[in-house]
């Protein structure tokens, strides 16, 4: 069943001098939230053929990701890769950039300029449906006895 949001718009147009007021409400549907399960990041990286190695630095990306709402984004700067370094017990930042460069590559990230990281959406969803919804499209997985998994699909913009 879809969840339904209800929304109203008042606003005032001038029309030829006069001021007019209206009142609009709408109901909207996002459609209904698909059923989910719980989902390991190593499974996540298994499906985009990312080595595990790349799951605690996934993790700790994702405690900084915004909500859907925001777009579910993910600044990275020389700070936060620090603190990152130290809480996986890294000696050097190397290994972040490596993970991020290879989890962009593979799109469990995208990364549309330098320091700045999504969360596909197709993958990760944080917050409400409605906005969810907003930033997915559709994703198909194909499996074929000798070719394997492929996947398609094309985000919203």
């Amino acid at each position: 069943m879809p969840t339904l949001k209800t929304s109203s718009l008042d606003r005032v147009i001038t029309d030829k001098g006069e001021i007019i007021y209206s009142h609009e409400k709408s109901t909207l549907s996002w459609g209904a939230e698909p059923r989910y399960i719980k989902l390991y990041l190593d499974d996540i990286l298994y499906l985009s053929d990312m080595p595990s190695r790349f799951s605690g630095v996934l993790f700790e990306l994702l405690k900084y990701a915004t909500y859907a709402n925001e777009g579910m984004e993910i600044f990275v700067n020389a700070s936060m890769k620090k603190r990152i370094m130290k809480k996986l017990g890294y000696q050097s930042v190397s290994p972040i950039n490596n993970a991020l460069s290879q989890l962009a590559k593979g799109k469990v990230l995208l990364h549309p300029d330098t320091g700045y990281y999504v969360l596909n959406p197709l993958f990760f969803g944080k917050g409400d449906w409605q906005d969810i919804s907003k930033l997915r499209g559709e994703l198909h997985v194909y499996y074929d006895e000798f070719k394997g998994r492929t996947f398609s699909g094309m985000l919203k913009q």
